[in-house]
């Protein structure tokens, strides 16, 4: 498993983008290991992780039926921004970020 100074790097080098609003990194079963939220927003860390879990598994069994193979990365796009998931083996990076403006 990645020690616990990667993973602070990986969410300060997505935070330092200033279109990056939050990063969650979970385990695979959806428990919070880091997150950009503080305070009060735990609790918000924790269900994003298990929304975000239960979605990736779901994703995973699609592109099982689908023949498409392993599941690499799911992009959703909001009204408030958009929401990148990389699920890798053992952890979950989650990325809000703020719309782009073309």
């Amino acid at each position: 498993m990645i020690d616990s100074k990667a993973i602070k790097a990986i969410v300060n080098k997505f935070m330092a983008d200033e279109m990056t609003r939050a990063v969650i990194i979970c385990d695979s079963e959806g428990l919070p290991i880091q997150s950009s939220f503080k305070g009060e927003q735990i609790e918000r860390t924790e269900e994003i992780s298990a929304y975000i879990t239960s979605l990736i598994s779901r994703a995973k069994q699609t592109a099982d039926v689908l023949g498409e193979g392993r599941l690499n990365f799911v992009r959703l796009e909001t009204d408030k921004g958009e929401v990148m998931i990389a699920p890798q083996e053992a952890l979950i990076l989650i990325v809000l970020r703020t719309p782009t403006t073309f």
